[in-house]
């Protein structure tokens, strides 16, 4: 598993809300903590972030918006950390609340055996047949259903039926480092995460993006460029653990994937989560329910219908 599971409301870039961040917000605390009580697991950890302003221009941005009602509940600027171990901050720093981190190994091994023990989950490797399967109900890999919904993130992109739509598909990577007497209780960003883990002196360093390869092999240069972010803010000895990579499910637009097959009405897809998964889920997995089973109109933004016009091209 290489999801960091983080969310953040604010996109750095322009001190921006992320799309529908108050609604993603709300969702994600009811549905994380309803399900922490149905899978007896603590997996969901609201917090903070320290931001390291980037530049004059950024902290001028961030100043004037963090009064404003929309971004009041989200922003605050703080003194610099006295600790030794951060390099200088030449522009201050700033912290986002209502941001945190979804333990995702825990909550999905939670969620399968859950499912499991009441017979509703099957696993098994699926070779994808060149043509869709067109009977009403569908009889695909040896089950009968009214409704096929293809989540299997990158993998969509790369083979199904839905390989017509424009993924921009990203390759990251992250390291799990050992930073003995760092003493690091928040997640910090600039420009890359530093993010503490529930083992003592052990954190997550990441993340890389590389569009131009779509595999989960790790690579020499993604580690060289993560530990060379970290020195330049960060004066402390960091003992690599581990390397993972993965593709993120992004899109062109940054927008997700919701909707209908356009030729065959039982197949249906969601996706295009991108990085920004753990957030995105809960509001948007109730939403697709809505419209699939009570007939609600998504929302125009993610609905697959956008790209019509690249469908048999």
């Amino acid at each position: 598993m290489v999801a960091a599971g983080m969310w953040n409301p604010i996109v750095f870039r322009r001190i921006n809300k992320t799309w529908r961040a108050d609604d993603l917000i709300a969702a994600m605390e009811d549905f994380y903590l309803r399900a922490e009580n149905l899978l007896w697991e603590r997996f969901y950890h609201p917090g903070t972030l320290l931001r390291k302003h980037s530049s004059e221009l950024e902290k001028k941005l961030w100043l004037e918006k963090m009064p404003e009602e929309a971004f009041a509940p989200y922003l605050e600027e703080v003194q610099p950390p006295e600790a030794p171990h951060f390099k200088p901050f030449p522009y201050g720093c700033g912290r986002v609340h209502q941001a945190g981190h979804l333990n995702v190994p825990l909550f999905l091994e939670a969620a399968r055996r859950y499912f499991e023990q009441h017979s509703l989950l099957r696993t098994m490797d699926v070779d994808f047949p060149t043509e869709p399967p067109r009977t009403n109900p569908l009889h695909f890999l040896g089950f009968h259903a009214d409704m096929l919904i293809d989540c299997r993130g990158y993998r969509a992109g790369l083979e199904g039926f839905f390989t017509y739509l424009p993924f921009g598909l990203a390759k990251g990577e992250v390291l799990k480092v050992r930073c003995a007497g760092l003493d690091m209780s928040e997640t910090f960003n600039a420009g890359f995460f530093l993010k503490p883990l529930d083992e003592p002196n052990n954190y997550q360093l990441g993340a890389t993006f590389s569009w131009d390869r779509q595999d989960e092999q790790c690579e020499s240069w993604a580690r060289e460029n993560l530990l060379e972010r970290f020195s330049k803010h960060i004066d402390h000895p960091c003992e690599v653990l581990e390397q993972k990579a993965g593709v993120r499910p992004t899109t062109v637009d940054r927008r997700a994937m919701l909707g209908r097959h356009p030729e065959i009405p039982q197949l249906w897809i969601f996706n295009g989560l991108g990085a920004k998964g753990v957030m995105l889920a809960p509001f948007l997995a109730a939403h697709f329910a809505k419209h699939m089973l009570e007939g609600e109109q998504l929302d125009p933004e993610v609905d697959i219908a956008r790209f019509a016009s690249h469908y048999g091209k």
